[in-house]
């Protein structure tokens, strides 16, 4: 390669002494083509390349694109095994006569007299305790420290028997007018200091025996493949033939707004008939709740002294709790740990505990 190159500038240097140039001329000339020739030459490094070689900086993305990311699994965790977390000393499976009197009954003094429902809410982590005849809350602590109370106000009959909770939000009350109300119970609701029923159901028409009407409410969440639905119990009595025990319940989901029994817009079922379940067990029915399952009802009877945990669908018996150190039970509820909280007359609280 070299020495073409040799022979083609001599040729041209050759050519510019024909033409007579002046040296110094000629001298840049093959200068010039010498340099032009150079600038020509194949790169050689450049034919080493193989056609299948990656500049250094290429990421490799073939193993980016085989990655996967594994998706986040979604567990769905129900309402009812929600609220079951938060009674921590709750075991299942458990039976009431497992539960033992564990400490002497103490009196709530910020309630004159007829304390006759309590419920506690874990949602809010509160005892609400309802005073028959004037529908006043009493509010209380885990250790039962007073924080206050709520007045009710509107249509709601004053002779108000059971509370339960719902979901921090609400409560439900019963009355011996025989309505269940669903009133809203709140921050906003706990400042202000009054109370009113926002959704009003009539469960039954007046008791044949005055003061026999319904005593107890219980509220169930909604599980799969299973309804929220409103418990409610007539309370009936040993000693007089015409009052009966009755064990109600309708779906929870309605809207708020007031439903007699002649609309038929709520459906109000009779799941068992209460008088021939509770047959030389119980006589009356003072109070109810739902076990943190949601499983079985709890029901305590004034008249027998007894608690008994039941089937809800069909009022089987599954286990019995005889009562003892208060004179009249008449409300029962769980505690944060799951102890058996009762009221009884005299505004006492009695503490069963496993």
């Amino acid at each position: 390669m070299g020495i073409k190159i040799i022979k083609s500038l001599y040729k041209s240097l050759s050519k510019i002494r024909l033409l007579k140039t002046n040296k110094s001329i000629g001298l840049i000339c093959l200068v010039f083509l010498f340099i032009s020739s150079c600038t020509n030459l194949p790169n050689k490094s450049s034919e080493k390349v193989s056609p299948q070689t990656k500049p250094l900086n290429t990421v490799k993305r073939e193993n980016l694109d085989l990655e996967t990311k594994k998706p986040t699994k979604v567990v769905n965790v129900s309402e009812q095994k929600q609220l079951l977390d938060r009674y921590q000393g709750f075991n299942t499976p458990f039976e009431v006569s497992q539960y033992k009197n564990s400490s002497k009954a103490f009196p709530l003094k910020e309630i004159g007299t007829n304390a006759s429902g309590i419920t506690w809410d874990p949602y809010r982590k509160e005892y609400f305790v309802i005073q028959n005849n004037t529908g006043i809350l009493y509010r209380y602590d885990s250790d039962f420290n007073y924080l206050g109370r709520i007045k009710k106000v509107g249509h709601i009959n004053n002779d108000t028997e059971g509370v339960s909770f719902i979901n921090g939000h609400s409560l439900m009350i019963v009355t011996e007018a025989n309505f269940a109300h669903r009133v809203k119970m709140d921050d906003d609701t706990i400042s202000d200091g009054y109370y009113y029923g926002e959704a009003n159901v009539q469960l039954s028409g007046r008791p044949k025996k005055k003061n026999k009407g319904f005593e107890a409410v219980a509220f169930r969440l909604s599980e799969k493949n299973r309804a929220a639905r409103v418990y409610a119990g007539q309370e009936g009595s040993g000693r007089y033939p015409e009052a009966k025990m009755r064990v109600l319940y309708y779906n929870a989901n309605i809207s708020s707004g007031t439903y007699f029994l002649s609309s038929e817009t709520v459906k109000i079922e009779e799941p068992f008939d209460a008088e021939k379940a509770f047959s030389g067990i119980i006589t009356d029915l003072a109070g109810m709740v739902f076990d943190p399952t949601g499983k079985s009802l709890v029901i305590v009877s004034q008249e027998t002294k007894k608690a008994i945990q039941v089937n809800p669908e069909t009022g089987e018996v599954i286990s019995q709790l005889k009562l003892s150190g208060a004179p009249a039970y008449e409300g029962v509820t769980f505690g944060p740990n799951g102890e058996l909280v009762f009221i009884s007359e005299r505004n006492l609280i009695q503490i069963y505990t496993r």
